[in-house]
């Protein structure tokens, strides 16, 4: 094949590749806008809720409702989320279950951030007071994470977990709470608190949007370029 001949035939196929990234990168774009609205209706919310209750919500829209509650802690099994990094140190959050005098269900509770040890196979011990404890915080639902595989739970007292999987939990925890307490004091003096409503913020998701959509346009411009051009060598 000639070069004259190879041109053409370079063009239509990047040509072709375009038209097919272009609905990708609009789509991409679109669920960055649909984010964005998910986050902006997330902080509306937790900045709205000023009223402490002292129940769990029973229904509707509970996150970032604020609660205190009374209780015990479930001491017999301690959860720690792995992978959770704080001014550069990784860690894990500490969830135990929290049976409130106010209700027949249990409720996970985030009691806030301990430093990992150096060595994997060493995990933190933690060891609340015992007795009725109050338990202040806002009421979070763990997002579902792709997970590659299930984690190896055992019958340990500490158990290393890769995410929230409420499903598995209530398992383990009949009767449990569809949602996650974030404590927001430190029942502890080497546990951390305070939290971030959002990682990302509705700004920057709209930022992305932006990007991903101007790709699109590069690549329509591209291809009615393309187009224009072939039909100005008559090649068309």
């Amino acid at each position: 094949m000639s070069k004259a001949q190879g041109i053409p035939l370079s063009k239509w196929l990047i040509g072709t590749l375009a038209l097919l990234f272009i609905p990708l990168l609009i789509w991409l774009g679109v669920w960055q806008l649909q984010r964005a609205e998910e986050k902006r209706q997330l902080l509306d919310n937790w900045n709205r809720a000023s009223e402490i209750l002292n129940q769990l919500p029973e229904k509707g829209d509970v996150e970032g409702e604020r609660v205190t509650l009374t209780g015990r802690f479930n001491s017999d099994v301690t959860y720690l989320l792995d992978n959770r990094t704080r001014n550069g140190r990784s860690g894990y959050e500490v969830i135990m279950p929290f049976m409130p005098d106010s209700s027949s269900v249990t409720v996970m509770v985030n009691l806030g951030w301990v430093a990992a040890s150096s060595y994997r196979e060493y995990l933190p011990e933690i060891a609340l007071p015992g007795g009725v404890q109050k338990v202040t915080g806002r009421v979070v639902t763990p997002r579902p994470l792709m997970q590659l595989s299930p984690d190896s739970w055992g019958t340990v007292e500490s158990v290393r977990i890769q995410q929230l999987d409420m499903s598995r939990l209530a398992e383990r925890h009949p009767g449990l709470y569809p949602a996650v307490i974030r404590s927001d004091k430190a029942l502890l003096p080497e546990l951390t608190v305070g939290w971030r409503v959002v990682n990302i913020t509705p700004g920057r998701h709209i930022g992305y949007a932006v990007q991903w959509f101007g790709l699109a346009l590069v690549l329509v411009t591209g291809c009615v370029w393309l187009g224009w051009n072939q039909r100005q060598e008559g090649k068309l």
